[in-house]
């Protein structure tokens, strides 16, 4: 049933549109690495979001600000979906990360629903023991050598080398579960967005043990790495989030 399939997806948009002394690495950033820079001038980015076959749900907010070390990241899906709305409560979810020695490492996230206080699911990353903390279930073992990302926005990839990202293992860290991945090799490729063409690098990570479950992103293939399309496939559908203000076109 549609209505059912829609409510089932929609939370995973959330999570799947869906990184310390330091036993665990991060991606390499700070507040000189042009991408990150550039995100954080930038301060929100609005992405269309459709699922399936280009069901339109609503769309991907996404706005990020900095203070001091500290990086802040939070999503909220708005939904405009009639029949989705009729069964579907919208959520905010924030992730924190901190600056040091040249990189960005994962601290926080939690969920909450819009016009309340109340947190209803939380994580933090505990550096000395090697797990994520849940506030509502058990902890989790961070694998050694796995890496730490977010799955509802690409910052920590966006500001990376994606060249260097190819067979890295990482753990998608969310307020609800965390999920072992793992990149490909990244590819050049031209999109179209808007009836404009783009110059592309698409980086994709593949979750470990689900050949069908994988997520990509389009970054602009310049030094300031924009996440141009978001696609997250889970059992051969589609959840496609695209950037609704995208930068200066490329040359076809």
């Amino acid at each position: 049933m549609l209505l059912n399939r829609i409510k089932r997806n929609a939370l995973a948009l959330l999570m799947a549109l869906s990184v310390l002394s330091l036993p665990f690495t991060a991606f390499a950033s700070d507040l000189h690495n042009d991408a990150l820079q550039a995100i954080l001038e930038r301060e929100v980015f609005i992405y269309s979001a459709t699922y399936g076959k280009d069901t339109a749900i609503g769309e991907l907010e996404v706005r990020i600000s900095s203070q001091g070390d500290s990086v802040s990241v939070t999503t909220r899906l708005r939904i405009t979906n009639a029949l989705a709305r009729l069964f579907l409560d919208e959520y905010i979810i924030q992730n924190r990360f901190h600056i040091a020695h040249g990189q960005l490492y994962l601290v926080s996230g939690e969920a909450s629903k819009p016009g309340s206080e109340d947190v209803f699911s939380s994580y933090a990353v505990d550096r000395e023991r090697g797990m994520i903390q849940y506030s509502d279930q058990e902890s989790i073992p961070v694998p050694v050598d796995a890496k730490l990302d977010i799955p509802d926005f690409p910052i920590v990839l966006s500001t990376s080398v994606p060249e260097s990202l190819a067979g890295t293992d990482v753990l998608v860290v969310s307020h609800k579960k965390a999920s072992l991945y793992q990149y490909d090799s990244p590819q050049e490729e031209t999109i179209v967005l808007q009836g404009k063409h783009y110059h592309a690098l698409k980086v994709t990570r593949s979750k470990s043990g689900e050949e069908d479950r994988w997520v990509s992103v389009w970054l602009t293939n310049d030094e300031k790495r924009t996440p141009l399309r978001i696609v997250s496939s889970k059992r051969g559908k589609d959840s496609v989030f695209e950037l609704k203000a995208p930068l200066q076109a490329d040359s076809p």
